[in-house]
């Protein structure tokens, strides 16, 4: 059964306006930080606040979007169902990011081409559609962030296409090591990036856009020429230079 969000009614516990005390307010989110008061206290008393535990689905694909999601806290990944019964990782969402954000430009019903999945504890903020329509007719200001949004995503689509059909399997690898070592890495030591294990190495290795078991022998073979170390279900990033030269050449 499914909420006029799109999600499984089971997996939310809707919460409107003030009823939350999430530390993590509207303020706190880069998207929203810079509205006018007078937004911020429409949105505040518009959303919907929705809780989900590690693995349970948020969004599934093929559902209708009814509205805007915004993550507050916790990771998301967003995985494409292919024909053949296989699942790819499109890429990861953090807090500050949005699913569902093409409904707002588009008359009839939007489908979500991808699942949206917790990869960790982490809560939603859900707005209506109509209710952002008429937000974003009120503020122009809205309208323009919302456009900026979109085109980041572009952007960033744009670049992992190109990088999956352009770049060898350890370019990909390295990349995609790279990227977490940037966004969720923990200095562990002199010239070390440790890359927590939030990803299981079959995950690591769809987000790569590889198979499991040559994800797993280019990881060995970068362990063997001193780039990274494995450690504990970590990855620890020994030589950063090294390994960003092992990216390839921009696409």
């Amino acid at each position: 059964m499914f909420t006029a969000s799109g999600v499984r009614v089971d997996h939310v516990h809707g919460l409107r306006g003030n009823a939350t005390n999430l530390a993590s307010d509207l303020r706190n989110l880069p998207f929203f930080n810079s509205c006018p008061n007078s937004l911020i206290e429409e949105i505040e008393n518009a959303k919907i606040q929705s809780h989900y535990k590690k693995g349970q689905t948020i969004h599934y694909q093929g559902t209708p979007f009814f509205g805007v999601s915004c993550i507050v806290s916790g990771l998301v990944k967003k995985v494409k169902s292919l024909d053949n019964g296989d699942d790819i990782i499109i890429t990861l969402a953090e807090r500050g990011d949005f699913f569902g954000i093409n409904c707002l430009l588009s008359k009839t019903t939007s489908f979500a081409t991808y699942s949206t999945v917790a990869m960790e504890n982490t809560t939603i903020y859900f707005f209506d559609k109509t209710f952002m329509q008429n937000q974003l007719h009120k503020y122009p200001q809205l309208a323009m962030h919302i456009i900026s949004k979109l085109e980041n995503y572009t952007e960033r689509d744009e670049l992992r296409i190109l990088s999956l059909s352009k770049k060898s399997v350890r370019e990909r690898v390295a990349e995609t090591l790279n990227n977490l070592a940037t966004s969720y890495g923990k200095v562990s030591g002199k010239n070390t990036v440790s890359i927590p294990h939030k990803l299981s190495r079959i995950e690591l290795s769809s987000l790569a856009g590889t198979a499991n078991e040559t994800f797993i022998r280019t990881l060995s073979e970068l362990q063997k020429e001193g780039i990274i170390k494995l450690k504990n279900g970590c990855i620890d990033v020994t030589n950063r230079d090294e390994l960003k030269s092992c990216m390839g050449a921009v696409v």
